[in-house]
């Protein structure tokens, strides 16, 4: 493994991360960074997101199964602790479920696209995001709470959520593709 890789890995993920925290900021302002507020999200997801699309990028397909495994494993950890329970262990394989298959979904989309310019197609991934986190949540809503269908408003919300988190990965990934030369140059970064 190249040094370089492990470099444009933590930059991407850097950018998609902050990208989202920065959406974030602009809609909820510091409430993002409570860990305990449902905001949090946009740091969360925003580092797994942006970090599986670095993966995507730069490493093998064995890499990003482990990748995957391990945010699983760090999300049930960090934001489950000792409490873990079928209802938590649901929501998370999910959620976190949601989050890599519409990131799978949208890079595929943009291999596919070379054409489509950046910070446009960050439109495609907040749609794709949007959509499967707001049917994901259904889903979960109905399992767990043992109910029918989920209120509008709960609806409405987990479409936010997705929105506006694959945005913000899209917008900050675009940013580092974007600038990818400059930055190498600029932190003297050797890519080859």
């Amino acid at each position: 493994m190249k040094h370089g890789k492990m470099d444009q890995i933590f930059l991407m993920t850097l950018g998609g991360m902050l990208g989202s925290i920065l959406i974030g900021f602009i809609f909820f302002n510091t409430s993002i960074f409570s860990p305990t507020q449902s905001n949090f999200q946009f740091v969360a997801c925003g580092f797994m997101g942006a970090l599986f699309f670095s993966l995507l990028e730069y490493k093998s397909l064995k890499e990003q199964i482990f990748g995957i495994l391990l945010m699983l494993f760090l999300n049930l950890v960090i934001f489950t602790g000792r409490s873990l329970s079928i209802n938590y262990l649901v929501r998370d394989v999910f959620f976190v479920g949601s989050l890599i298959l519409s990131v799978k979904l949208y890079y595929q989309f943009i291999k596919k696209n070379p054409q489509i310019k950046f910070y446009l197609r960050c439109f495609a991934l907040a749609l794709i995001y949007g959509l499967i986190n707001t049917v994901c949540g259904i889903i979960v809503y109905m399992i767990n709470a043992k109910a029918g269908f989920p209120p509008t408003e709960f609806i409405y919300i987990m479409a936010r959520y997705g929105i506006l988190i694959g945005f913000g990965i899209g917008l900050g990934t675009d940013f580092y593709f974007q600038n990818k030369k400059q930055l190498n140059d600029w932190l003297g970064i050797k890519t080859a």
